[in-house]
């Protein structure tokens, strides 16, 4: 079931394509070197990588009272960092390291 799900994900967002009959099963949609990191991420996890909790923490606690703003700033760079990684590894490069791994 997880397995149908991400697939589904990912032909939604055009990364791969299914097809029935003679010859049915999954395949890529676009070359390996098109596709990065970034787009596989952004088709199965489209939400922030953190989020703040859901209830609003005490705002008459010294830590409760800031703790909301300052985490926010760390979250948004850490986020940033990491879709600027993610976007400049293609699948391309990806193929590359595992068939390069010594065995």
């Amino acid at each position: 079931m997880v397995i149908r799900r991400l697939l589904g994900e990912l032909r939604r967002a055009g990364l791969v394509e299914s097809r029935r009959g003679v010859g049915a099963g999954w395949s890529l949609a676009r070359e390996l070197g098109s596709m990065t990191l970034l787009d596989v991420y952004e088709a199965v996890e489209p939400g922030p990588l953190f989020a703040m909790h859901r209830t609003t923490p005490d705002q008459g606690c010294v830590v409760g009272y800031g703790i909301q703003p300052a985490m926010q700033g760390i979250y948004e760079g850490i986020e940033e960092t990491l879709r600027r990684e993610l976007a400049r590894v293609t699948l391309a490069n990806v193929l590359r390291d595992v068939l390069a791994a010594p065995r």
